[in-house]
């Protein structure tokens, strides 16, 4: 009868019952695949005494086997750790209720098996970083990430200024920068790991060595501090939230010693000459995806990924403009008049792809950062063949908003009005917080103006 109980009474459904071994806590349970807890319960489906038996020697062979195949790694993960977190936390509860002044016995049971896996061979930090959150001793990264993340999502009760996708991505590559310098391949990790030394030897040593395919020489020098400053922001929320106490040091604010260059590399992006852009007008076709894009970039000064992911809903119903509601900063929120033969080319493109909900559904939209990739892709290769690889770095497809600043400077608009047309903040002056912009026909008049110079100097050549 071991292993069997009747929890509802006698002629009720058999349970199988018994105390997890501790070399499985926080292991994944071979039925639905969730952490073991500190005892284990599975229904066994069946009235009959004999069947149950059968059914309980199938639970016992599966728990033997999950034994005989456990790693290191799962025994040492941070689900095991939490859950002998967990283990500990409700044995010393009991302790309590019952007035006992004893050490609980699932500390002693957790002291000797990281005793024996040291003796194994497992390194001493993995072993420090897992005790670490068993006892309740450290936050964990990975549990700091979720809940970080999840505090600034948007509408939160905190007041905090909302995460955009985009950063959320940034802060996701710079974690899994900061696990490989720390060797967190079990993610037990915590915060209390990050001393003011190991912050520094990041910044300084680990990230600028740091190469990929995008980054073949190692992170440059404004990618290292982006990465320092979300981790810092992570650092800050913690404190404040209590989670490492209130008179913690943030590890990622240095002390001052020399002065940095803001970045190791000059900016050469420059603006199209007329004939180069009306190249690239001539070597594309409107009614196409890459040509409705370039055309509309260069005849309204938006991003491409602006662009490429505009909802037919935002389209104005007569081809007039249409309406950002989303973008890279706050200013990106405005309405873009669109005038011209440009305003034509509005109208075909809704016309035409209108009922799919997008004006360029053949751009594909990744559902991780909600950008069209492809958009860049494509230009990088088309601007080469057409204008030639000397090209690289001086221009880009965000060349087009260059080129049209550059024009309706040229064409005499009003700065305030090329500002809200671009979705530039401006200076911040101390009305700027009376002043709430241009009326929408008064930003048309001045697109047209940005029209008629973009015209005259020969831009839209092949339009």
């Amino acid at each position: 009868m071991r292993y069997l109980v009747q929890p509802r009474g006698p002629g009720k459904s058999w349970v199988f019952r018994m105390v997890t071994p501790h070399d499985l806590v926080g292991v994944p349970n071979p039925w639905d695949g969730k952490p073991l807890g500190k005892e284990i319960k599975r229904g066994l489906g069946t009235r009959q005494l004999t069947e149950a038996r059968k059914r309980r020697d199938i639970a016992l062979g599966d728990i033997r086997r999950l034994q005989d195949g456990l790693s290191d790694g799962e025994t040492f993960s941070l689900a095991s750790a939490v859950q002998w977190r967990e283990t500990i936390l409700a044995d010393q509860a009991e302790a309590e209720a019952r007035d006992d002044g004893s050490n609980v016995g699932s500390e002693f049971v957790l002291h000797h098996m990281l005793e024996q896996a040291e003796a194994r061979g497992i390194p001493r930090d993995q072993l420090k970083r897992f005790a670490r959150v068993a006892t309740g001793k450290g936050f964990p990264l990975d549990v700091a990430h979720s809940q970080y993340v999840e505090a600034r999502k948007v509408g939160n009760a905190f007041g905090f200024a909302p995460l955009k996708r985009t950063t959320i991505m940034n802060l996701d590559t710079a974690i899994k920068h900061l696990r490989a310098h720390l060797s967190d391949e079990a993610k037990t990790a915590c915060l209390e790991d990050v001393t003011p030394e190991v912050a520094l030897r990041f910044r300084d040593v680990y990230l600028p060595s740091a190469r990929s395919h995008r980054s073949p020489e190692g992170l440059s020098a404004q990618t290292v501090a982006k990465n320092v400053n979300l981790l810092k922001q992570l650092w800050l929320w913690a404190i404040e939230s209590g989670h490492l106490g209130r008179k913690a040091r943030n590890p990622w604010e240095f002390r001052r010693g020399l002065r940095r260059s803001a970045g190791n590399r000059e900016q050469v992006r420059q603006d199209y000459q007329p004939k180069e852009f009306s190249k690239l007008l001539k070597a594309t076709s409107r009614g196409t995806k890459e040509g409705d894009l370039i055309r509309l970039a260069i005849a309204t000064g938006c991003r491409a990924d602006e662009l490429a992911t505009i909802s037919s809903a935002q389209v104005r119903n007569d081809g007039s403009g249409f309406d950002l509601t989303d973008g890279k900063t706050k200013n990106a929120r405005r309405f873009i008049p669109v005038v011209g033969d440009a305003r034509a080319l509005l109208q075909d493109r809704v016309a035409a792809h209108g009922p799919t909900g997008r004006l360029f559904p053949e751009w594909p939209i990744r559902p991780a950062s909600g950008k069209a990739a492809a958009v860049s892709q494509w230009f990088t290769r088309f601007r080469r063949k057409e204008l030639g690889k000397e090209s690289d770095g001086r221009l880009a497809l965000h060349s087009t908003r260059h080129t049209w600043r550059t024009v309706a400077r040229r064409a005499n608009v009003d700065e305030a009005a090329i500002n809200d047309l671009g979705g530039w903040a401006g200076p911040r002056k101390s009305n700027s917080a009376y002043d709430h912009g241009l009326l929408e026909g008064q930003l048309v008049e001045a697109q047209g103006k940005v029209w008629d110079e973009l015209q005259r100097a020969g831009y839209l050549d092949g339009f």
